[in-house]
């Protein structure tokens, strides 16, 4: 079961369906989108968030997924601004997030990352997580320098949303962002 993690300035509750319409709203937008990987549609489906709630509530319940919303503590209205999930049984790719373009450059997907890191290696106890980013994904590699990761795995030609580009592999372990925290 997802449990509730908090930070300085959001609350990350676990996911549920009433959250799909506001996914609908954030998500589909090519700047949120284009480094993703290329098993998500686009351009994205009316339907595409109920879609991919309801493969994520069925991951979460089969404990082969945490699902967590990203809302701001300060607006107390319990929207969702983004998503992070932590994948434990998926050795090759532990972790994934996106947050609405609104919300870029705050540092709030900073602190959700910090929160989900703290749960897989004090309570889940993860040796390691294995992390990926399109190359040109700056942002999501800045996060992972930050939090003390190693580049591992440089493939090229990986499918994302916008084509096929160099995907950089990463590896975070316990004693790395224990020292970087």
């Amino acid at each position: 079961m997802t449990p509730t993690l908090n930070t300085q300035r959001l609350i990350l509750r676990p996911l549920r369906e009433s959250d799909a319409p506001r996914i609908q709203e954030l998500f589909p937008h090519w700047e949120v989108v284009q480094y993703m990987a290329a098993v998500i549609p686009w351009p994205y489906p009316d339907n595409g968030a109920q879609v991919y709630m309801e493969h994520a509530l069925a991951k979460n319940a089969a404990g082969e997924r945490y699902s967590w919303a990203l809302t701001l503590k300060a607006a107390g209205d319990d929207r969702l601004i983004g998503v992070i999930e932590l994948m434990p049984p998926n050795p090759e790719d532990s972790r994934g997030f996106w947050i609405g373009q609104p919300y870029w450059k705050q540092g709030y997907m900073t602190e959700a990352v910090a929160a989900v890191n703290d749960f897989a290696f004090d309570v889940l106890e993860m040796p390691y997580l294995r992390l990926n980013n399109a190359e040109a994904n700056i942002g999501s590699h800045r996060l992972k320098e930050k939090s003390g990761a190693t580049i591992t795995k440089i493939t090229d030609d990986v499918p994302f949303v916008s084509g096929k580009l160099r995907q950089i592999g990463w590896t975070l372990t316990q004693e790395q962002w224990r020292a970087n925290r």
